[in-house]
């Protein structure tokens, strides 16, 4: 069942005097019962000026949002059964942790006082926040403030929940609690979800499938494996992977190979016509040191006791390329080695569009 759809959705921000602005240009996307997608890409992509859409805080230019087959398009935002965990959280600080999670079902007056009690008490134990209720915001840490904005937004039962970059003022060791309690939390309660995130290990790990964007438009929507392992263009490659892809500029030979300088050439996993400009891609974890291959020398190695870092110099090529080790390797700075990549593993894109030559 398809629970959220968005229909060539627009937002267009126009200034007396300025040119427009067109943050989200024909979004399509549709989400399952249940799916946890991931909206990912860099500042000003537009992932949370659509999120603001679907929760009735941004006005629509064009397009249609549904849920359920419903449209939301012209509802009030405290008209639509839509659940929103902010980025800074937004509690009421004179509120106690109890306060905060019924302040919205006291607001809309449905709701007798046991039942506010009892979904208060319920979604603290879920979200373990049963020790806390008494607590005031100023006494929280980062992690279990971020823990009372979700239960706020669940206490509600929404149709949808949105998170908007729900892990970004933790730190690492908190970011990774709360990443594995909030995977647990969304799978349990099958709450259809959006998460608006510039992190690729946030949207890698927690998201069914994720949408890439980059100036108002999907570049790849597909599972995390797809998004990583077949990149749809050289934009997705470039910015999913931590170390980033090698991307290596060169011609195509006609003869499986393309030349990325007088002495180095490199197989393609595609066939590709002779003389065609490409940009062959390598993530690191598919190069490998070897008695034979592109010869190179060592600029830096990071041992990092689980694996190292190998940043190597290419004959001729600009560009340095980053090849991850083994923790028992060792390199000495200025020292000469070999390295090798399956064709099978390497990505080719074309010079001029972008786009990945399949």
């Amino acid at each position: 069942m398809t629970e959220l759809e968005l229909r060539d959705l627009r937002k267009t921000y126009r200034a007396r005097g300025r040119p427009a602005v067109e943050a989200v240009r024909g979004l399509d996307l549709a989400l399952r019962s249940g799916e946890l997608l991931g909206l990912l890409g860099p500042s000003g992509c537009g992932k949370s000026t659509t999120l603001r859409m679907i929760a009735g805080l941004e006005t629509v230019t064009g397009g249609d949002i549904l849920v359920a087959g419903s449209s939301l398009v012209g509802r009030p935002a405290q008209q639509r059964n839509i659940g929103v965990a902010f980025e800074n959280y937004a509690l009421y600080p004179p509120l106690t942790v109890a306060g905060n999670l019924a302040f919205g079902l006291r607001a809309r007056g449905r709701a007798a006082r046991k039942d506010v009690e009892r979904k208060v008490a319920d979604i603290a134990e879920r979200v373990g926040l049963t020790g806390l209720l008494d607590a005031r915001p100023a006494g929280l840490s980062s992690g279990q403030k971020q823990r009372v904005s979700l239960a706020r937004a669940l206490i509600r039962e929404p149709d949808v929940l949105l998170l908007d970059e729900p892990l970004s003022h933790l730190d690492a060791a908190q970011r990774d609690t709360t990443r594995r309690e909030l995977k647990r939390i969304q799978k349990d309660l099958g709450h259809t979800t959006i998460l608006v995130t510039h992190d690729q290990e946030e949207a890698l790990s927690l998201a069914d499938r994720i949408a890439v964007m980059k100036d108002g438009v999907i570049q790849q929507l597909g599972t995390p494996y797809e998004i990583y392992d077949s990149p749809a263009n050289l934009f997705v490659a470039d910015f999913v992977g931590e170390p980033p892809i090698n991307l290596l500029p060169g011609v195509a030979d006609g003869e499986g190979h393309a030349r990325l300088s007088d002495a180095a050439r490199i197989a393609l996993p595609v066939p590709v016509a002779a003389g065609r400009e490409v940009v062959v891609g390598i993530r690191p974890e598919d190069l490998c040191l070897s008695p034979e291959g592109l010869s190179a020398r060592v600029v830096a190695h990071e041992p990092l006791l689980e694996s190292g870092i190998a940043t190597l110099a290419l004959g001729g090529i600009e560009r340095p390329l980053v090849v991850l080790t083994g923790p028992e390797t060792r390199l000495a700075h200025d020292e000469r080695v070999h390295v090798t990549a399956d064709a099978q593993l390497t990505h080719v894109f074309d010079a001029e569009t972008g786009d990945a030559l399949r």
